[in-house]
């Protein structure tokens, strides 16, 4: 994790890129300094409460699956009782899918699993934190990149910073002020050179 601007700063204007070329702008105002961070997704879960047969699609290449909970199928008599390691022991695996045909059978079926997927991943997740708080997250296809550059605004809105050789080093002037003196010294100009 990085952090990036200071509390001086008013604002950190993240730029990301991902693998497709797509580029996104945040900017965050009033939360400087930020934290950034990009990882990749590699492991999902996901509930499953029997009925039909197991049919998942994660969004990468599946490394390995684990499970925890147990079905009882009430349409054999007696009941059968069937642990994760049988669930998994039927499963078959093939790149992201993952597929078992242990309760078609049975469509009575009791019970529920959560299975742990690990796969390899072609997303990323880019997270922004402040003071230890998500403030933002996005997916995208990896590999994500990103800058942040720093804003300091002093001056009020409708108003110029001005850089001087005074403390604090800068002072505000009003904008609209401003481009009117440069109209009329334009005009002034222009009058005198006869344009």
């Amino acid at each position: 994790m990085s952090s990036y601007c200071s509390t001086e700063d008013t604002a950190a204007l993240l730029t990301y890129i991902d693998g497709e070329n797509i580029t996104k702008q945040v900017n965050f105002k009033n939360v400087c300094p930020i934290d950034v961070t990009v990882s990749d997704i590699d492991k999902e879960s996901f509930f499953f409460d029997g009925g039909r047969p197991l049919n998942h699609f994660a969004p990468g290449e599946i490394v390995s699956v684990t499970c925890t909970g147990t079905f009882r199928q009430i349409g054999n008599n007696p009941s059968t009782e069937l642990p994760c390691t049988y669930i998994l022991s039927t499963a078959v695996i093939t790149g992201n899918r993952l597929q078992s045909e242990f309760d078609s059978t049975y469509s009575d079926n009791t019970g529920d699993m959560t299975f742990k997927v690990d796969y390899k991943s072609t997303e990323n997740i880019i997270r922004v934190t402040h003071d230890g708080e998500l403030i933002f997250k996005d997916v995208a296809v990896a590999p994500i990149t990103f800058k942040v550059d720093c804003i300091r605004v002093r001056c009020p809105e409708g108003y110029c910073e001005c850089k001087t050789d005074t403390y604090p080093g800068y002072c505000c002037s009003d904008c609209a002020d401003t481009a009117s003196q440069i109209h009329s010294m334009t005009t002034q100009l222009r009058s005198i050179n006869g344009k």
